[in-house]
Order: C-alpha cells, then structure tokens, then sequence
C-alpha cells in the first residue's frame, strides 16, 4: 500500500496557469487580459497597450499585457469591492 503522503504529493496541482510563451496573437491577448479584440485594438490605438508589427500583424508581449493589467484599479479585477460601493451609494440617496 502507497504511503499517504506520496499519494498527496503526487496529486498536486498547480492553482494559476502561468503562459509559456511571450507573445500573443490578438485573440489570445485579449482573452488573456479578459476583454474582447475589438477592445484591445482600441487600447492598442489610444497607446494603452504596446504591441509590435509582426508581419502586418500585431504581437502582444506578456510583459506588457502584465503591466496593462497591473495598471488597473484594484476593482477591475477585484472581488466586486467596485459593484458594492456603487449600490450602497444608490441605496443611501
């Protein structure tokens, strides 16, 4: 009989996926950063977002998706702190 903590050991599985690649499509960006290509293309044209010319193509690096992200308020990807503050607002009036 296996030992217990082997067995533990051996069913381990990692919590967050981390990219094993720098560079993303469009497609992939955005639904990496969660919102729609269209969006991204918008970000990417107001210089919010780098992305580089790979082809004709633009090619999204994971630092700068990172720093997008991190760029954020802290409600954006938060636990809904930002939806709550705004119905307590709502409900006081």
């Amino acid at each position: 009989m296996p030992d217990q903590n082997h067995l533990a050991i051996a069913k381990a599985v990692a919590l967050i996926q981390v990219p094993n690649q720098r560079g993303f499509k469009m497609r992939a960006a955005a639904r990496y950063v969660g919102i729609h290509p269209q969006t991204l293309r918008k970000l990417t044209d107001e210089g919010k977002i780098r992305a580089k010319n790979m082809a004709g193509q633009r090619l999204y690096m994971l630092e700068d998706l990172n720093a997008y992200i991190e760029s954020l308020d802290e409600w954006y990807y938060g636990a809904g702190e930002r939806s709550e503050a705004s119905n307590e607002e709502h409900n006081d009036q």
